[in-house]
């Protein structure tokens, strides 16, 4: 099958969204002829390369508007492209969507990723209209959609109209293979990771609707503990910008409790997730649909704590792991985390593991085989 995702943002470029999709990209290439047809967000990137046996494609941008950008080639290149598919996927939010969708007459699934939250400036708000808007068309000329989890589906104005096709696929965990081969070397017995001392992490895009002030302000209520937090993740070069200058005298403030480790590399990173106790998901709006990270971590043994939020819950729930607080709720989170130091005593790192693992059995490749096939029967009908 000849496969054409297309999104905004793509590797080298980390989020959830571009995450997700390097994923799919990853796990159809040895069995598809996949092309990524993505923006060219930093000049010195090639418009043309194979990695890991799929293409990818990348666009000249013509100007930005806060978070998204204007790519006429992106247009361009799609319109050559799709002819070459058997199926196209796109994944919003995403401001080109509905045109996309109109300039192809071939089965079209699309991954929709989350909805959009209205904040910042004027102009910002009126770019977040323009993208609800085009998604909603998009959707409506959509064969097939993937969602992360029916429970954000479920409260998403945008998806609840088009539930007859709409279906979970759970994102991956990149690092699964990795997790199960050090799953026996993990410490059967319950405990923090370093004596004396409660490490929490976080691991994400510095950016408003990640709730990093709230975490913050979180661990003032914990004075009492010997609570250490932990923040990976890029603060310099985040699409939209970084509020690492609104934040940083909070950091400042608390001294060595906390460590701002940056971006890591992927064999970093799972050294990270090995060695702290709590991972932090403390998101504040709809952007966060689900929270990747989570499963990442849980998968060497951290146990989680997030916004009690649709799709963001979604793996505590099942699981049975971690703890949810109120979003926005620095107290609430607090006393989040006071009940997983709790379970991180009586639950060993193994257990957590073993656990998630098995939450994650499924094959990502074969059900996004299965959403192209349910599409192409769509368009056949």
């Amino acid at each position: 099958m000849r496969i054409l995702i297309v999104l905004n943002y793509f590797y080298p470029y980390v989020s959830g969204v571009s995450e997700y999709a390097r994923s799919l990209a990853e796990a159809l290439a040895g069995e598809h002829e996949v092309t990524i047809l993505t923006g060219q967000h930093e000049s010195d990137l090639p418009k043309q390369e194979v990695v890991d046996g799929y293409k990818i494609v990348r666009s000249p941008i013509l100007f930005r508007l806060d978070k998204g950008y204007l790519s006429p080639a992106l247009l361009t290149e799609f319109r050559r492209l799709q002819k070459q598919a058997d199926v196209v996927n796109l994944h919003l939010p995403m401001l080109e969507s509905s045109l996309l969708a109109a300039l192809t007459s071939k089965p079209l699934a699309l991954t929709y990723q989350c909805d959009m939250a209205y904040e910042g400036s004027l102009l910002s708000k009126l770019a977040v209209w323009g993208v609800r808007r085009s998604c909603a068309m998009a959707l409506k000329q959509a064969d097939q959609v993937a969602t992360l989890s029916l429970d954000y589906a479920e409260s998403s104005p945008f998806l609840q109209p088009h539930t007859a096709k709409t279906v979970e696929v759970w994102p991956p965990n990149r690092f699964g293979k990795r997790a199960l081969n050090s799953v026996d070397s993990l410490p059967d017995a319950p405990g923090s990771v370093a004596p004396g001392e409660i490490r929490i992490g976080f691991v994400g895009r510095f950016v408003k609707e990640k709730g990093i002030d709230v975490l913050l302000d979180s661990i003032t209520h914990l004075s009492d503990l010997p609570v250490k937090l932990m923040l990976v993740g890029d603060f310099a070069g985040v699409a939209g910008g970084s509020i690492y200058d609104d934040v940083k005298s909070k950091i400042d403030g608390l001294g060595n409790r906390v460590e701002l480790l940056g971006k890591l590399d992927d064999d970093a990173l799972e050294a990270f997730y090995g060695n702290i106790d709590i991972l932090a998901l403390p998101s504040v709006n709809r952007f966060e649909a689900f929270g990747m990270v989570q499963v990442e971590a849980m998968g060497f043994g951290a146990i989680p704590v997030a916004s009690d939020m649709p799709g963001v819950r979604a793996t505590i729930r099942t699981t049975g792991i971690g703890f949810l607080a109120r979003p926005g709720d620095a107290e609430a989170l607090a006393n989040a985390f006071r009940s997983a130091i709790e379970q991180r005593n009586t639950l060993s790192r193994k257990t957590v593991a073993e656990r998630t693992l098995d939450m994650q059995a499924h094959s990502f490749g074969e059900a996004y085989e299965a959403v192209f096939k349910a599409a192409q029967n769509a368009a056949d009908a």
